[in-house]
């Protein structure tokens, strides 16, 4: 919601009217991520439901406000695999694993986030049938890297490209990328999905940035194609 109030200053500043904004496409990243992983760190004491329900109303809530101010074209991504981060693989017990070797019960919360976002949105769409609102399937576009990460590139789908403490995951929540302990990052990142435990690599966004815009709508709904042709139409 600050983000809210700073696009709004923006809007009074830039004398920008809802027409302006109907010309704009707006980007709505994954929220929820970090606060997902408090309950990581936290299990007994922060409830994933709970954290769920607010983050999912969140993000609708500031799609609503986006929409009231004129927004037209809008793309919302979901959470990615978080279980898949080297922070949850080092956290988590050994026998927590699916069948991509990441951490099943972190990947329920992303699996169940989405979901809940996916109703919320339909929701916005029955109430907004003017406006075009696509969903940037991140958690499906990630598993099919994870599924197979050489086919995109990846010799290391789970060590930290930026990290330290070696083993499978190059990650020590001590010692992390940034910090005075870790003074350089790996010679390709390239190959690496991730960077530093809880971002991907520029390598890995690039992955998925092609598979929202050039694949169709096997992970962006409608398709991004579809999304400029609505705006082509409205004569934009």
């Amino acid at each position: 919601m600050t983000q809210l109030d700073w696009f709004d200053a923006h809007l009074r500043r830039a004398g920008a009217d809802k027409d302006k904004v109907a010309d704009a496409l707006f980007w709505v990243g994954e929220i929820g991520a970090n606060d997902y992983a408090y309950t990581v760190m936290a299990r007994d004491t922060i409830r994933p439901k709970l954290i769920r329900t607010m983050a999912v109303q969140r993000v609708t809530t500031f799609i609503e406000a986006l929409l009231q101010r004129g927004a037209k074209f809008m793309i919302v991504q979901g959470l990615p695999l978080t279980g898949c981060l080297p922070l949850a693989m080092s956290l988590a017990r050994a026998d927590d694993r699916d069948n991509v070797c990441c951490v099943a019960s972190v990947n329920r919360q992303s699996y169940a986030h989405n979901r809940r976002l996916l109703a919320g949105l339909h929701r916005l769409r029955q109430k907004h049938p003017g406006a075009v609102i696509a969903y940037a399937d991140y958690y499906g576009a990630h598993l099919a890297v994870m599924r197979s990460p050489v086919r995109y590139g990846f010799t290391e789908p789970f060590r930290t490209c930026c990290g330290s403490g070696g083993g499978d995951y190059n990650f020590d929540i001590f010692a992390t990328c940034g910090s005075p302990e870790v003074t350089t990052a790996c010679a390709q990142p390239a190959k690496y999905v991730n960077w530093d435990g809880v971002h991907m690599t520029e390598a890995m966004y690039k992955v998925v940035a092609a598979m929202f815009f050039q694949d169709g709508d096997a992970y962006c709904r409608p398709a991004f194609s579809a999304l400029l042709a609505a705006r082509k139409a409205q004569g934009k």
